[in-house]
C-alpha cells in the first residue's frame, strides 16, 4: 500500500518595520523615563520610605515593557496536512495562536500578489477579512489566498515554497495558479 499522504511545514520570521523599530525605542526611553521618576519623585517630597514601593513598581514597569518589546516578534507557520491548510502565530517564540483554518479544496484564489492575469485587487473588498503573514523581506515571493471562513471572506498574503504550492496544486489545481516546474520567485 502507498502512503500519499502530504504534510509540508514552514516557518516564515517577520522582520521589524521601521514604525516597530522605532516604536520600540520608544517604549524602552518611556519605560527607563517612567522608573526614573518613580524612583526620584518620593526623595523630592522627602519620603525615603517609599522605597519598597518605587522598587516593586520600577520591577513591574520593566517587565511590562519587557513582555511589550518581545511580544512584537513575531512568526507564521504555515502547514499543509492532506487538504487541511493552518497558519499560526508564534509571539516571542512561545505564545502560540491559530489564525486561520481550512480546506485547500474550498480556496477561490491562490495566485502571486503581483500577478497581472489574476490580479491581488480583485478579492481585496473592504468586507474581506486580511491576513498579511509574510516576513516582509521578499515581496516577489508573496502570493495570495482567497477563501472564506464561515461566512467571511478571508485574504491572506503568504511565502510559500515550492512544496506548498504543489501541495495546493495537488488539492485545488483549477483554482492554484502553480503549476510543477514553474519558477516561483521573481516576475512570471
Amino acid at each position: 500500500m502507498i502512503n500519499n499522504d502530504v504534510m509540508v511545514e514552514i516557518m516564515v520570521k517577520k522582520s521589524f518595520t521601521t514604525k516597530e523599530k522605532v516604536m520600540r525605542v520608544l517604549i524602552v526611553l518611556l519605560a527607563i523615563l517612567a522608573i526614573l521618576i518613580v524612583n526620584v519623585f518620593p526623595l523630592f517630597f522627602g519620603i525615603g520610605y517609599l522605597f519598597l514601593f518605587t522598587g516593586v513598581l520600577s520591577f513591574g514597569i520593566g517587565f511590562g515593557c519587557y513582555m511589550f518589546v518581545t511580544g512584537l516578534k513575531k512568526e507564521f507557520e504555515y502547514s499543509v496536512v492532506n487538504d487541511s491548510f493552518t497558519i499560526d502565530v508564534i509571539r516571542n517564540s512561545s505564545r502560540r495562536s491559530e489564525l486561520f483554518s481550512g480546506s485547500v479544496r474550498e480556496f477561490e484564489m491562490v495566485a502571486k500578489k503581483d500577478d497581472a492575469r489574476h490580479p491581488y485587487s480583485e478579492f481585496d473588498k473592504s468586507d474581506a477579512l486580511h491576513g498579511i503573514c509574510v516576513s516582509g523581506t521578499a515581496p516577489e515571493k508573496e502570493w495570495y489566498i482567497a477563501t472564506r471562513m464561515g461566512e467571511s471572506k478571508v485574504l491572506l498574503v503568504i511565502e510559500p515554497d515550492e512544496r506548498m504550492l504543489k501541495a495546493f496544486y495537488r488539492f485545488n489545481p483549477r483554482n492554484t495558479m502553480y503549476r510543477p516546474g514553474q519558477k516561483i520567485s521573481g516576475k512570471d
